[in-house]
């Protein structure tokens, strides 16, 4: 029996090291700063979050981005969507614009169940754009939910989203988005 229980003791060790080191892997996660801003743009944080930064956008999350995460992202016109290579014009009409991101969504392979539940015009920060509300399954078998806001500009796509679980996290940390997309600033150039 006594090497059973060193046995169970080394199965303890070994996983809070794998935890340790999964953990330390995770990325470059830090708490928001009560502001965030690009070139472009500028919004206020929720507290007590946190965010990744990559080079085209800013990823928020309160719980981890497996339950929620709102990406804030500023993108070249000329770039081509990854799943179906469109790319949008600054002569597109917002729901040209919608329906670019919708194919898009579709042809997404991570997303199971695509489910458009809403697509309509919409004012982001005094600028005319549109408004998708989608849900879909990720590769996870996952139920999850999204607010999708975008804007184009002349040489830019803005875009703002919130997606969470459909659960209990979509409903919970919805004002927190709010929030931040009632703060957005487009800034000039």
């Amino acid at each position: 029996m006594p090497e059973l229980k060193g046995y169970r003791w080394m199965k303890w060790i070994g996983a809070a090291v794998a935890l340790v080191l999964t953990t330390a892997c995770a990325g470059p996660w830090k708490t928001v700063p009560d502001n965030l801003s690009a070139p472009q743009w500028s919004v206020t944080t929720p507290q007590g979050w946190m965010h990744l930064s990559q080079s085209d956008s800013e990823m928020l999350s309160k719980n981890g981005p497996y339950l929620e995460f709102i990406m804030i992202q500023s993108r070249s016109l000329t770039k081509g969507f990854r799943n179906t290579r469109q790319a949008l014009n600054p002569a597109m009409l917002p729901h040209e614009g919608a329906e670019l991101i919708i194919d898009n969504l579709r042809s997404d392979p991570h997303i199971q169940g695509f489910r458009m539940l809403a697509s309509e015009p919409a004012m982001i920060a005094g600028r005319a754009g549109f408004k998708l509300t989608y849900s879909y399954v990720d590769q996870h078998g996952v139920a999850l939910k999204t607010i999708y806001y975008g804007v184009i500009s002349p040489d830019r796509f803005f875009n703002i989203r919130y997606t969470a679980a459909q659960r209990y996290y979509f409903d919970k940390e919805l004002p927190a988005f709010t929030q931040v997309l009632t703060s957005l600033r487009f800034l000039p150039i």
